[in-house]
């Protein structure tokens, strides 16, 4: 947009100085031809007089015209009635004889010259004697060039100036513009604490105000959401509670130490959702902040609870995780509850009997790939499902929270069909934050 108003800018402004110094160009070689015409008219003329002082003394009309020729740059031929040519030798031609007959005019000589041709009537008409002043093509143009690089350097500083201004209008257009934009960017990233300095002229002044204003609502928005989220989650304490009393009503001490983990484990994710609501809301706007966890480890430990699980159902599970660690720019917490919606969809969407397998594989970019895929009957058309949607019992959700957890490390989900024909999702996460 800058560049482009400087652009125009300066073409309008060199039509203008073309339209203006163009005729004043013409108009100014103009003058100086009349100006060096009329100083030949006025010598012509002075010598005519001089001339017609000294009838018949042509010794003296010679010396006359040497002296003019000696003082003057314009040649002088004098024509007098005997046929003698004195001063510069100019053939006598049809103007000569036109201005015998007491006529005073300019006329055309060659290689761009003017002649200026004054009559001398004496007593006896056929006697007249001619003046002849030629105005050489260079005298016609002199300072005419040094007119014209004038004009033009003049218009090249107008040109110049044109630019400057727009640039500086543009700047003041294009600051707050940009500001604007890197705004909505960050925006658009989660910062929602941004806000646009309005700044500029009024109408971009006004959109920087409304921006801000779309971001406090949204801002208000996002935290009573978060809110309502934390209260929720909170009113789920009450009956985990009574589930814990219940547990520890069992009679087998198996039954109950292994209810009293899972209902541990539910606690622990429920205390998860309200904190991060809760610091979601006070840390709102200072940008998103991930954690950093080692993917194998997380899918070792949470292996250990899941294969007890597959085994109950007859499953076969298999885990391939490499020795060495495996940093990844997400929180074990995030982590594992993008391990659990995977596996439990494995648990949940597939026949009893059903094998898996878990693996994590590197991936590019220094980050790293959790690979999940099963016998079982697969995921329609082999793609993803959109949020909200599922082909079964469940809420569609779970593979939209390892999505975003995933893309929110820099990473991606995929899903397409395993070996032995069933689902395959894989979760690529990206590597730590640099600290330094």
């Amino acid at each position: 947009m800058r560049s482009r108003l400087a652009i125009t800018a300066a073409a309008v402004t060199a039509m203008i100085v073309l339209a203006f110094c163009i005729p004043l160009g013409r108009l100014i070689a103009d003058v100086a031809a009349n100006r060096a015409l009329d100083a030949a008219r006025l010598e012509s003329r002075s010598l005519a007089g001089s001339i017609s002082a000294l009838p018949g003394q042509t010794a003296a009309v010679a010396q006359l015209v040497q002296q003019a020729n000696a003082g003057s740059p314009r040649p002088i031929t004098v024509y007098l009635p005997d046929g003698t040519v004195l001063g510069s030798p100019v053939p006598s031609g049809p103007e000569v004889e036109l201005a015998r007959q007491g006529r005073s005019f300019t006329a055309a000589a060659p290689r761009g010259d003017r002649d200026v041709l004054v009559g001398i009537v004496g007593p006896d008409p056929g006697t007249a004697t001619v003046v002849r002043v030629r105005v050489a093509a260079a005298l016609m143009n002199s300072g005419v060039q040094r007119a014209w690089a004038i004009m033009a350097a003049v218009g090249a500083l107008v040109v110049v100036v044109a630019i400057g201004l727009a640039d500086r209008l543009a700047m003041s257009v294009v600051q707050p513009m940009g500001e604007l934009f890197s705004v909505t960017r960050r925006l658009q990233r989660g910062e929602m604490g941004a806000r646009v300095s309005p700044a500029g002229p009024p109408e971009v002044a006004e959109v920087g105000l409304a921006v801000n204003g779309l971001a406090d609502r949204i801002g208000d928005l996002l935290a009573a959401e978060r809110e309502k989220a934390a209260d929720l989650s909170h009113q789920l304490r009450t009956p985990l509670s009574v589930l814990r009393l219940d547990a520890e009503g069992l009679a087998s001490s198996e039954d109950r130490q292994r209810i009293a983990r899972d209902v541990d484990r539910l606690e622990q994710v429920v205390t998860q959702v309200i904190q991060q609501s809760r610091d979601s809301s006070r840390h709102q706007g200072t940008g998103a902040r991930r954690g950093t966890c080692d993917l194998g480890q997380v899918v070792r430990r949470r292996m250990a609870f899941w294969s007890i699980l597959a085994s109950g159902q007859g499953r076969q599970a298999t885990v391939d995780v490499p020795d060495d660690a495996q940093p990844v720019g997400v929180s074990e917490g995030e982590l594992q509850v993008c391990l659990d919606a995977l596996l439990n969809n494995v648990l949940a969407h597939t026949p009893g009997g059903a094998s898996f397998s878990v693996e994590v594989v590197p991936g590019p970019g220094g980050s790293w790939m959790l690979v999940v895929q099963d016998s079982g009957p697969g995921l329609p058309g082999g793609v993803l499902p959109e949020r909200g949607a599922s082909g079964g019992t469940g809420t569609g959700l779970g593979l939209d929270i390892v999505r975003r957890t995933a893309e929110a490390s820099g990473g991606r989900l995929s899903a397409g069909r395993s070996p032995a024909g069933g689902a395959r999702f894989e979760a690529t996460f990206g590597p730590p934050l640099d600290r330094s």
